[in-house]
Order: C-alpha cells, then sequence, then structure tokens
C-alpha cells in the first residue's frame, strides 16, 4: 500500500470517527446532565470527555499533517496510531451492538432496518480496522524532528481522555444516584385566634422527620408552632389569630434507585385514621369554625418516584375530626 494512501485512510479515520465519537460524547454529556437523577462525578465526566476527545483528535491529525510534508518518510508513530483506530472502532462497536441482538433473536426485518439506520457506524467500524492494519503494517518509529509540543500535547490528551472513559465506567458502574427531597406546606385560613394540631411527615418507625421541620418557616401571617404528642400520635400544633402558610424542604442526599425508592415509601402522614384505597384519613383539630385547611407533603427520589399527600380548601369544624388526604403515586419506572 503506498504511503499516500496510508495518509489517506488514516485521516479519514481521524476526521469521521473523531466526529462521530465527538457526537456520541456530546450525547452521553447532554443524558448526564438531562436524566432525572445523577451519576458519581459527573462534573469531572462533563470536563475531562470533550476536552479529551477535541485534543486527542486536534493533535493526531497534527502528526498526521506532518507526515504528510514527508509523504517519501511516511511514518505514523504508535500513540496517534492507537488514538485515530480507538476513535473509529469505539463508536463502530457501539453501533454494531443493536444489530448483534436482532441477529441473535432471528429477527430479519430489524436486522435489515437496524443495517440500514446505523450505517455511519459500520463506516467508522471499517475505518478503524483499515487504520489498524495501516498502523500496525506501516513505520512506527516517531521522526526525530517533530515538535515536542506536539508530542506531549498528544501524550496529555490521550490522558485526559483515558482518565475520562475510566471514570465515566467507575461511575455508570455504581449507579445512577437520585438527588432526594421533602417538601411540606401547610396553608391555615383563618381570621381570629386559633389553635389547630395538624398531621406531620413520619418515617415508617412513626419517628418524624425533625430535620424538614427544623426547616419549617412562617413565610406568610403570623404563627407560634410546636411538635406535640397527642392521642393520635405526633402532631404540629399551630396558634395563629390571621392565618399563615408554613413551608419547609429539605434536600435528603443522593439514593441510588432500589435505596430511593425503598427511603420514598419509608415515610407517610402521621395521626392517619386508616387507609382507604387512594384516599388517607388524618387526625386534626381546630379550636373554632371559621378555618379552613390546606396541606402538601411531596417525597421525591430524584428518578421519577414522588409521592405526594394533599388537601387543599377543606372547611373545620370544632374538636378533633378526619381529613381526607388525596395520595398520588408517581411513578416512571
Amino acid at each position: 500500500m503506498k504511503n499516500e494512501t496510508r495518509l489517506k485512510i488514516l485521516k479519514l479515520s481521524c476526521i469521521y470517527g473523531g466526529v462521530l465519537s465527538l457526537i456520541l460524547v456530546g450525547l452521553y454529556v447532554l443524558l448526564l446532565v438531562a436524566f432525572p437523577g445523577t451519576v458519581k462525578f459527573m462534573p469531572i465526566q462533563v470536563v475531562l470527555l470533550p476536552v479529551g476527545i477535541v485534543s486527542a483528535i486536534v493533535f493526531s491529525y497534527m502528526h498526521l499533517n506532518y507526515a504528510s510534508e514527508n509523504p517519501e518518510e511516511f511514518t505514523c508513530p504508535i500513540l496517534p496510531g492507537i488514538v485515530i483506530t480507538a476513535i473509529s472502532l469505539l463508536p463502530g462497536l457501539i453501533f454494531i451492538y443493536p444489530l448483534l441482538l436482532c441477529i441473535s433473536h432471528g429477527d430479519v426485518v430489524s436486522v435489515v432496518t437496524r443495517f440500514l439506520y446505523f450505517i455511519p457506524g459500520y463506516i467508522s467500524l471499517i475505518l478503524g480496522i483499515l487504520s489498524a492494519y495501516v498502523v500496525l503494517s506501516g513505520n512506527r518509529r516517531s521522526p526525530e524532528d517533530i515538535p515536542p509540543w506536539k508530542v506531549r500535547g498528544l501524550q496529555l490528551s490521550t490522558v485526559i481522555l483515558a482518565a475520562g472513559i475510566v471514570i465515566s465506567g467507575i461511575s455508570l458502574s455504581s449507579g445512577i444516584l437520585g438527588d432526594t427531597w421533602m417538601m411540606y406546606e401547610l396553608t391555615i385560613d383563618t381570621s381570629e385566634e386559633t389553635t389547630l394540631f395538624m398531621p406531620l411527615p413520619v418515617d415508617e418507625s412513626g419517628n418524624v422527620a425533625v430535620e424538614l421541620i427544623d426547616e419549617l418557616e412562617v413565610i406568610e401571617g403570623d404563627a407560634v408552632w410546636d411538635i406535640v404528642d397527642t392521642n393520635h400520635g405526633k402532631a404540629l400544633e399551630v396558634r395563629t389569630s390571621t392565618g399563615c402558610t408554613l413551608s419547609a424542604q429539605q434536600e435528603c442526599g443522593k439514593k441510588g434507585w432500589d435505596e430511593g425508592r425503598k427511603w420514598v415509601y419509608s415515610h407517610n402522614i402521621s395521626t392517619l385514621s386508616g387507609v382507604n384505597k387512594a384516599a388517607y384519613g388524618a387526625w386534626t383539630f381546630s379550636s373554632n369554625t371559621n378555618t379552613t385547611l390546606h396541606i402538601k407533603l411531596s417525597i421525591d427520589n430524584g428518578m421519577g418516584v414522588l409521592l405526594r399527600y394533599r388537601c387543599d380548601g377543606v372547611p373545620l369544624i370544632e374538636g378533633w375530626q378526619t381529613v381526607e388526604l388525596e395520595q398520588s403515586d408517581m411513578r416512571y419506572d
């Protein structure tokens, strides 16, 4: 094979495979940012992968440009040869995987459809194989007069890209993590001095979500509140004369899918009087009848499981009573 042909193959592989690899890296980074949930070391991946792939492509092409100035002494050092081969082969292997699945299931129509759909990946695979042949069968001696900064640049780019790939592999193998959180909001509409006992978020053992309640703030009106024990369980005692809105939100850390899902369903509402399908009756108390109640409790695992309890505009009578709380369970698994 002539040196000019070898050079054209490597240049084409560098450009075509590099662009395809960059597209795949861009899609991966986009999914990391857009997906509901996150993975470990996400900021590091978002930086290392694009920087590594772009700089590796640029410095590899610089080596080829240097070789094109001396075609009679054409050489492709092993490092740029490996980089060019890898950025062409890997996208092709990624695209061919769905085709192999269809072949293993014997679905002829899907095989043909997927083959046509993923042709760009198969072109990259062919170029990667040709590049590997060119590198292995050609002169791999590094030119002595190539500028050192080009060599150092390619070495550093390769290290950055390799680090990004390794960290991504570790991150994905650790599983996706969700940013879990809880939100509790209580609105009381009244025009006179009123004392109320309201349900609180609790865990499965009946313990109040203390850290969430510690964040409880009066964001509208005036109120004095405390956590008290009643005959129906733990409750939030609220005293107000103008009506009020109390709200709290807490970030509860990063949790994996199974851990986060169990965490969501390990929480509930205190003072429950019983369960009837999606309707929950919770004991409440009001010292007068001129009061309307709004309650919202949201528990989210950050990956598509959101549990909500709420009631809107429920008029209260004097004394203890049960208020129906609507439960909604939103899951996207």
